[in-house]
């Protein structure tokens, strides 16, 4: 019976969603259980160490995450178990014979190159957080014409009064009007953020594969 190589183990693994291992019984109150830390490679070997987050990288610097992923320990505890990763790996580097020194390198600027990223990506959503949270009202695109309204009307009070009426309506249709525009642009500009991370996540894959390839 063959062995089966330590890294094909662990990729395999990572074909099950993380966080799968998981109990889903649920706890007092009716909550779900907090996350299970899941088993990583250690930095001995440190292409091993880096391949959960190599495998799932697409999925780690997606905007919109696949459903279920952010109760995932990958995807929830990512920026810690790269603080620490990165910290095991500064260790064995001091301690690699010179013909190693260049792989630990390497995987150092991997684990960095990642938590850049991430950190890109955290930005990125919170400043559409921000723009959604921002929504301009029709009254900017359309200013109140209220201030005018029977001005220059001439004819008794009943005629005023029905040109006030129709003035009101009119102003109402230009806020509406102007809401709507707000509302278009705000989307415009979110799919223009998106498109545009969607660019740079693609960047970053570039960058952090070259980084990773190194590590031999």
């Amino acid at each position: 019976m063959k062995v089966v190589p330590r890294l094909l183990i662990v990729l395999l693994a990572l074909a099950v969603p993380f966080g799968a291992q998981a109990a889903k019984k649920k706890g007092k109150g009716g909550q779900p259980p907090a996350a299970t830390p899941i088993p990583l490679p250690g930095a001995g070997n440190p292409a091993e160490a880096l391949s959960p987050y190599i495998v799932n990288l697409q999925q780690l610097l997606a905007l919109n995450r696949p459903p279920g992923s952010e109760k995932q320990p990958l995807f929830t505890q990512t920026t810690g178990l790269l603080t620490t990763l990165r910290q095991q790996l500064m260790v064995e580097l001091t301690k690699a014979p010179p013909e190693q020194k260049n792989m630990y390198t390497a995987a150092v600027n991997t684990a960095d190159q990642i938590t850049a990223a991430l950190n890109d990506r955290e930005q990125t959503l919170a400043n559409l957080q921000s723009s959604a949270a921002v929504k301009g009202t029709g009254k900017l695109e359309a200013p109140s014409r209220k201030d005018n309204i029977a001005q220059g009307i001439k004819g008794d009070r009943i005629g005023k009064a029905a040109a006030v009426i129709e003035e009101r309506d009119r102003e109402k249709q230009f806020i509406a009007q102007g809401a709507a525009q707000n509302a278009n642009g705000q989307k415009a500009m979110s799919s223009m953020a998106v498109n545009e991370w969607d660019q740079r996540a693609i960047a970053w894959r570039t960058k952090i594969d070259s980084f990773y390839s190194q590590i031999k």
